[in-house]
């Protein structure tokens, strides 16, 4: 079994106004997660080392640390990040920046375990509903090549940014994966919205899914991570 995790940090900010990636190191290793996908990575505060934050997040789970950056300043960057236990094959980001919006991407990382390859996507989609229609096209045609090509168990998630209930903005999504009901995760106080999405393919045998909520770690962000416990199915 694998357990993967889906977390927009908020900048490693807290309800409480506290920035503290070493708190959320230690809950993501306590969660015992195979694979993070991560949102809204932020190393750009001056007052902090890069390298320090990222060891924050990966040390006390023993994370193979995967950046893509979205925005970069002379002192750090912003942008999406994945966290692995696993093997780290290769990697790549495929662009979804919108003109005049803010720069987004498409993280994808091949992993290795000592049974499964496994095909990883995380994201982080834009606040215009128009901007996200047209980087969801995008995401399916990198959904397309990357997957039926080569036939290989993937899944897909993080902030997809979208509000509206009866959305069907990723209907384009459904010949390729299969969306999961994890829940409401945004705000993390009062959840009202399903901002924070996973999908995988047929590949995957969901054992569990849903919310991360609990009274010590609900505050660590804006949003509350979603999980999915998954198998990769037999070949036959």
């Amino acid at each position: 079994m694998y357990r993967l995790i889906s977390y927009n940090l908020h900048s490693g900010v807290g309800r409480d106004g506290v920035q503290d990636y070493h708190r959320i190191g230690h809950m993501l290793a306590e969660k015992n997660a195979d694979f993070v996908l991560l949102q809204e990575m932020d190393t750009r505060a001056s007052e902090r080392n890069t390298q320090s934050d990222i060891d924050a997040l990966c040390q006390p789970g023993g994370y193979t640390f995967v950046p893509a950056a979205t925005q970069v300043t002379s002192h750090g960057w912003f942008g999406n990040a994945l966290l692995s236990r696993h093997t780290v094959i290769r990697d790549d980001v495929v662009t979804l920046s919108v003109t005049d919006r803010e720069p987004r991407n498409l993280q994808r990382v091949w992993v290795e375990t000592p049974h499964h390859s496994l095909l990883l996507h995380n994201t982080h989609l834009g606040l215009s509903r128009k901007e996200r229609r047209q980087q969801v096209k995008l995401i399916q045609s990198a959904l397309e090549d990357g997957i039926a090509n080569a036939d290989l168990p993937a899944m897909l998630a993080g902030d997809l940014n979208e509000w509206w209930y009866l959305s069907n903005l990723f209907a384009r999504l459904k010949p390729v994966m299969h969306q999961l009901d994890t829940g409401l995760s945004f705000p993390s106080h009062f959840p009202v919205f399903k901002l924070d999405r996973l999908w995988v393919t047929h590949h995957c045998q969901i054992l569990n899914c849903g919310l991360i909520k609990d009274r010590v770690s609900s505050h660590f962000s804006d949003h509350l991570p979603v999980f999915a416990d998954f198998a990769i199915k037999d070949k036959r």
